[in-house]
């Protein structure tokens, strides 16, 4: 019962007229025009109707109506910078559609990269390239042994990796 309830109520959110997840603007149309045509014709006539050669109303007779009304709008052109900023907000925009896909779609993919990330700033290659920076720097400036150096830097963690590392890629 609480499962149909749920879903009763989930869809009468997802497929009311609006929705909950606002459209994300991907461009910025023009939204100044440049310049706005209005008008507004409106002929009754209830007598006989003559028109000139150009096709206005010369004279009519009874019964004649005509009601015209006009809109024209003309956009001006977008600058070089408004432009710029609407193709990065078109990518922006669908750059977000893209990581909603993603997350639904394949979200193993999501969680590889998050944990590459996490592994790369705190894991035990960030520590090994550390200890190997630190070991370098210290026999440059203190002109000792690079063997030494990156025996006294590196525990034996960070040594099992470089071995690993080292059968990985065939490096003697």
């Amino acid at each position: 019962m609480k499962k149909q309830i749920l879903m009763i109520l989930f869809l009468s959110i997802g497929l009311t007229g609006c929705s909950l997840i606002p459209r994300i603007t991907m461009d910025t149309p023009n939204t100044v025009p440049q310049s706005i045509e209005k008008s507004k014709a409106k002929y009754v006539c209830k007598g006989k109707l003559e028109l000139n050669e150009d096709g206005s109303l010369k004279s009519c007779s009874k019964g004649f109506y005509s009601y015209e009304e006009n809109y024209g709008k003309q956009e001006r052109r977008m600058t070089i910078v408004e432009r710029v900023k609407s193709f990065i907000n078109s990518l922006v925009g669908w750059g977000f559609w893209g990581v909603v896909l993603l997350v639904i779609l394949c979200p193993s993919l999501v969680g590889l990269v998050a944990g590459r990330l996490i592994e790369g700033t705190v894991g035990i290659a960030k520590k090994s390239l550390s200890a190997t920076v630190k070991a370098i720097q210290n026999a440059r400036k203190n002109g000792a042994d690079l063997s030494v150096a990156l025996a006294t830097e590196q525990d034996t963690e960070v040594k099992k990796y470089i071995a690993e590392i080292k059968t990985k890629e065939n490096i003697k």
